[in-house]
């Protein structure tokens, strides 16, 4: 049932350390807790299970999830719960987010380098079609990547994500632990047809009913995701051509030069990498902003906490100071980092930064980078830039090297 070629990047990008497996308690994430612990042995097993805190018996399911976890003979079992704001109503998507960090997140301090989720054919079907619904380009329909970085920055930095039951229907899963004896938990957000992909869930249950193959959908997600990824390739090329990169961004006129696919794409991921944002820009924005920046009458401009500064033979991507030192009736100030001796800080997704000496913090400096407070010498300080990490992120180039 595991996608050999996945499990292969999995094994080549953990090395000697262990995967950590989403456990939520479901059919899939125990289905495929239970074939990961079969193939790799349960030592080299971790799980995380995420307590979303969304509703009632939330946490109950979370202690049943690790139970099961102790089951199929895991030692290493943790249980995370996600703290909302009063009032707070996050959503599917706000939720998935949070998850990801949460567990890119726990992934770090442990030191994993690979996260498994139990996503199957049914979910890649359903996330095409969401996508197709609500206007996603051909990129968005590329849909769920089998390997991938971890959809959330910084948290994710160099954390991949391996979905190795992508071609394998739900049901099989439920049959395969059926056979085995295996409990698992049934959700009952699952039949809440109050989310989205719950009512595609059963609108594509009636397609399939009246004679639709759902698993036309994957083959054109899979043939999608082969040209994504040479998109990305193309697009990073470009990068390392016509960008010049250490704190800000320079971009080169002259050699900035390739198909408009491949400069959209590419621009995208630098206005990310210069905002140390999770996110990168809708292509619409981007559309709007590279012809505009790219002119040699262009005399500088802001979007999204980035100041595009015309240079002498291009342009400069720099971060926004107002988006870190806060805008009158706006958006506050970042908030003071307190770092703790010898631990690695990220400031605004862009700068990591690991004290030798205690007492200091970090807060926002005028320039768009930060002040340091308290009694220390630059020697005190390891201070790196991550512009570069953030593009590698976006485009994964190592992690494309890990193939069998």
């Amino acid at each position: 049932m595991l996608d050999r070629v996945t499990i292969e990047r999995m094994r080549a990008w953990a090395g000697d350390q262990p995967v950590l497996v989403g456990l939520s308690g479901g059919g899939d994430s125990v289905a495929l807790l239970h074939l990961l612990v079969d193939e790799l042995g349960a030592e080299n097993v971790r799980t995380l299970t995420i307590d979303h805190a969304m509703r009632a018996g939330s946490d109950w399911d979370a202690r049943h999830a690790c139970d099961l976890a102790g089951d199929a003979g895991i030692q290493g079992r943790v249980i995370f719960p996600l703290k909302w704001a009063p009032g707070a109503k996050p959503g599917q998507e706000g939720a998935r987010h949070a998850r990801y960090r949460a567990m890119c997140g726990h992934a770090g301090r442990v030191g994993v380098t690979v996260i498994a989720v139990g996503h199957t054919a049914d979910d890649q079907a359903e996330t095409m079609l969401m996508r197709a619904a609500n206007g996603s380009t051909w990129r968005g329909l590329a849909s769920i990547s089998p390997f991938a970085f971890a959809p959330v920055w910084p948290e994710g930095r160099g954390i991949a994500v391996a979905r190795p039951l992508l071609g394998v229907r739900r049901a099989a899963l439920r049959e395969y632990l059926t056979a085995r004896n295996a409990r698992w938990i049934e959700d009952p957000a699952n039949a809440n047809s109050a989310y989205e992909r719950v009512r595609v869930r059963q609108c594509l249950g009636e397609l399939e009913a009246a004679g639709f193959n759902p698993l036309r959908l994957n083959a054109l997600a899979a043939r999608l995701r082969q040209r994504a990824d040479r998109l990305d390739q193309a697009a990073f090329a470009l990068i390392e051509q016509a960008a010049t990169i250490a704190g800000d961004i320079h971009i080169s006129f002259a050699a900035w030069s390739a198909p408009r696919e491949v400069r959209f794409r590419a621009l995208a991921a630098l206005i990310a990498a210069a905002a140390g944002a999770s996110r990168e820009l809708p292509l619409a924005d981007v559309e709007q902003i590279e012809p505009r920046i790219m002119s040699r009458e262009h005399r500088g401009s802001t979007h999204s906490g980035v100041v595009f500064e015309p240079a002498k033979d291009g342009v400069v991507l720099k971060r926004e100071p107002a988006a870190i030192m806060g805008r009158s009736g706006g958006a506050a100030p970042l908030p003071p980092l307190a770092l703790v001796t010898a631990e690695e800080a990220i400031w605004d997704g862009r700068y990591s930064v690991t004290p030798s000496v205690a007492g200091l913090q970090l807060v926002p400096a005028p320039d768009g980078l930060f002040t340091v407070i308290g009694n220390h010498m630059p020697s005190d300080l390891e201070i790196r830039p991550l512009v570069k990490d953030r593009i590698r992120h976006a485009f994964a180039p190592d992690i494309n090297r890990a193939k069998p």
